[in-house]
Parts: C-alpha cells; structure tokens; sequence
C-alpha cells in the first residue's frame, strides 16, 4: 500500500491529495490510475483471501471478509474466565511463539480452550519445554561415581570420558602384579601415581607411580629401595560404546 505521493508530487507536505487554487496557481492532486488499481487490488486480494470469488452485484464483500477474518482467528476471551481479551493469543501466534522457543513442536490439542490460550498457558506450556530440555541436559551429564570411595570411577555419559581413581601398596624396589580397574576403558590416555607421604630419607624422592599395562589393568611402581609405598593413582580413557 502507498500513498498518492508514491505516484505524483502534486501532493500535500504528508502526502495527501489537495484540492488546488486557480488563483494561486496550485494544481489539484490528479487521480493517478495507478493509485487507484493500487487501491483496487489491495481490496480484492483481502476480499479474495476469505471468499471465493469477486461479485460485482454485492457491495457488502469486504465486510463479509473481514468477519471471515474474524472467524478464522477468534480470540475467544469469553472461554477464557477470569482474563480480558488482551490477555489470550491465537493458535497461529502460540504456535509462532513455541517455534521460536525450540526446534521441536509442541502439540496444545486438549486444553479444552479453542483456538485461544492464555498467556498463563503459554508461559507454563515454555516453562514445562525448557525444563525438559534442561532435564535431557543434566541427564547427558549424568555422573555414575563413587566419589568418596577409596576406589572409584565416573563417566561423562555425554561425552564417554572415564575418569578412575584408587590407592594401593607397592614393596621397596618392586613393581606389583596386575590390578584391575575398577571398570573397563575401551582406552587409556593417562595413568599415573604418587606416594601418598615422600620420605625425605631416601634419595629417590617420589619415584613411585602407576602405568596402565592394558584398557583393563594397571601396576603400582615404586623405585625406593628402603620404604614400601601407599600410592594414590588416577587414570583416564574413553569408556567402552564411545
């Protein structure tokens, strides 16, 4: 839609039609055939979007769409107890607001109120959507661990990153047989170890530790030829389905 001045100067300053002095050598604004098809069209595309054909013989059409128009998007407010009419949304505006609130659809059948929600509604029907994506959220990060426990593990479910930890004794200048972690990796990035205390006697300082010898076992070592060691040990790898 434009107005005359899209197609004449001969105009008002807002661009209106002016009626023209003789006198004073003002010119009217002309009746552009263009503006007025302009108009036309306008007019018959709404009365053409609601019913089925022009009717030269009925001068009641655009009336007729526009209560077409209404009837196609109610805003039901008398359904809607207790809330005034600029408190309730279409379906088509709910259905452009869950859009944009997430990928996936929300289906509103069944809440017994036509074609109209309250906000209300709706703020709860978005609360209720982001809630079970924070849900699936904390689900992926779910942690399977015995963090307290002397020996234990956790996985990131949403990345299969296996994080184990433990203790164990290791004799003077020994290196101990093949433990089992606590669960499979199907990978190890790291293994190693510390003495729980160093003993300043001995001159090897903290030469004791861990190495993973397979996805499934690990060994203690300790290099110091007079102390046995109590060595704390953490490994992690990729978990097996990952």
């Amino acid at each position: 839609m434009q107005r005359i001045s899209s197609w004449t100067k001969l105009v008002t300053a807002l661009g209106l039609f002016r009626y023209g002095t003789v006198a004073g050598g003002v010119a009217p604004t002309p009746l552009k055939a263009e503006w007025l098809n302009m108009v036309q069209e306008e007019l018959a595309n709404f009365i053409l979007a609601y019913l089925p054909e022009l009717d030269a013989d009925d001068n009641t059409q655009l009336l007729k769409a526009i209560q077409a128009f209404g009837a196609a998007y109610p805003l039901k407010a008398t359904t809607l107890a207790g809330y005034g009419i600029i408190d309730a949304y279409t379906k088509p505006e709910t259905d452009w607001l869950l859009s944009k609130k997430a990928n996936n659809a929300i289906t509103l059948a069944g809440y017994g109120i036509g074609d109209a929600y309250t906000k209300a509604v709706i703020d709860a029907l978005l609360a209720a959507k982001q809630a079970a994506i924070d849900n699936l959220a904390a689900t992926k990060q779910d942690k399977n661990t015995a963090l307290m426990a002397a020996n234990g593990w956790r996985l990131d479910k949403a990345t299969g990153l296996l994080e184990q930890w433990g203790s164990g004794y290791c004799p003077p200048d020994a290196t101990t047989a093949a433990i089992n972690f606590p669960t499979p990796f199907a990978e190890v990035y790291n293994c190693f170890g510390n003495k729980v205390t160093p003993n300043s006697q001995d001159g090897d300082g903290n030469a004791a530790g861990a190495l993973a010898i397979s996805a499934t076992q690990y060994q203690l070592f300790n290099d110091t030829v007079a102390y046995g060691a109590t060595i704390h040990w953490r490994a992690i790898g990729r978990a097996p389905g990952y």
